[in-house]
């Protein structure tokens, strides 16, 4: 496309957004757009004084009228109380005219990951997974799953140290999981009722709480692994997990459809991130659907810990033959020579990174997101504090 015809578009957008929210025009001037997507655009915006020009750098959040109010809601509440501080971004101020919506927050200029990812030294990787854990840890503080951690989502500005987590638009309230102290299929019974009729009274029960529920795993199913749906499997309800969030960063709990995800989520998405910047490959994962993500988690971490793995979450997989385990070091390290064997020799930079640094790579990658470490816990790592 040719530049004059970007150009075009792009004070095409800017147009509509003033059009639809005058009172931006008043308070800004708008210089270019900066990030777009599904449910957003994102401006460089400058504040005007009371002489017309130009001051301080904002980025103005310009939401499409077809994102639902709750979702505007809950991003909204997000910046509101969580940012502000330990490199969460804060909101400064919210416009909103008719159904359309803006966000007007700090802007900072930032590197593109793909500018640094094969750069990164020992020091500089330790800083950066130490602020982006910060600022997970402050978010899971407030019982929020981000959902949606990536690279673009995490800014870095190299020069000034700076970093900034953005971009709420998918963030979930967590609430954690009550152990249940009773058996929903059972109902106490007088203790003067005969054991006869106790015994038949529970029977009875169960059966009605059972069909009431379309709960049919007391009866087994024969059609598992055959060419075929039995007739108890088609009356069982469907399943339904939150599966939000950027392909190539999900964790197997959230590909396997297991409903209750918690904070978890934001923290292997994390170590994908770092598993980036140790092997010097992005993206990592490649895979078009959630079957093929599956699939190639299976072939780093292999087919009888992933089979575990499923077990835990209620699920169950099966696999043609043994996929063995790939040491996670041992990966980073044979991707980091295929990538540096494309570089001319005088470019090519050898980078060694201390044990700890796979350890705690391997913690934030842990397959089982209950023993998977936390934003806090890692934050106390000894690859963050040598």
């Amino acid at each position: 496309m040719e530049a004059n015809k970007i150009e075009e578009i792009k004070e095409d957008q800017v147009a509509v957004m003033l059009k639809n929210i005058p009172v931006l025009d008043d308070l800004f001037t708008i210089h270019s757009k900066i990030g777009e997507g599904s449910f957003s655009t994102v401006f460089l915006g400058f504040r005007k004084n009371q002489n017309g020009r130009d001051r301080k750098k904002y980025a103005i959040k310009y939401l499409v009228p077809i994102c639902h109010p709750s979702r505007i809601e809950r991003e909204l509440q997000c910046l509101k109380d969580i940012g502000g501080q330990d490199n969460v971004a804060g909101l400064e101020l919210c416009l909103r005219s008719g159904g359309y919506v803006a966000f007007i927050m700090p802007f900072i200029g930032h590197n593109e990951f793909s500018e640094y990812v094969h750069k990164m030294e020992t020091d500089e990787l330790r800083e950066y997974m130490r602020a982006l854990l910060t600022a997970l840890s402050r978010v899971h503080s407030f019982k929020i799953i981000h959902r949606d951690i990536k690279p673009s989502n995490f800014l870095y500005n190299r020069i000034k140290k700076k970093y900034l987590l953005v971009d709420f638009g998918l963030a979930q309230k967590y609430v954690p999981s009550q152990p249940s102290t009773q058996n929903p299929a059972k109902t106490p019974v007088p203790n003067n009722v005969p054991a006869a009729k106790k015994r038949k009274v529970d029977e009875n029960k169960m059966d009605t709480t059972l069909k009431s529920t379309n709960i049919v795993s007391v009866e087994k199913c024969y059609c598992f692994g055959k060419p075929k749906v039995c007739s108890l499997c088609l009356i069982r309800p469907s399943q339904t997990a939150p599966r939000a969030g950027t392909p190539g960063y999900r964790p197997p709990e959230v590909l396997l459809k297991y409903p209750a995800q918690t904070p978890a989520i934001d923290i292997w998405a994390s170590g994908i991130i770092m598993l980036c910047m140790l092997s010097e490959t992005h993206p990592f994962f490649r895979a078009p659907d959630d079957t093929t993500a599956l699939a190639e988690i299976v072939s780093i971490f292999g087919s009888t810990a992933m089979q575990h793995c499923a077990k835990r979450l209620g699920k169950k997989l099966m696999f043609g033959s043994d996929i063995p385990e790939i040491n996670l070091a041992t990966l980073c390290l044979k991707l980091q020579e295929r990538n540096r064997a494309k570089q001319p020799p005088v470019e090519r930079v050898y980078k060694s990174y201390p044990d700890e640094a796979y350890e705690l790579l391997g913690r934030l990658l842990d397959i089982n997101f209950k023993t998977r470490i936390t934003a806090e816990e890692a934050l106390l790592h000894p690859f963050l504090n040598p």
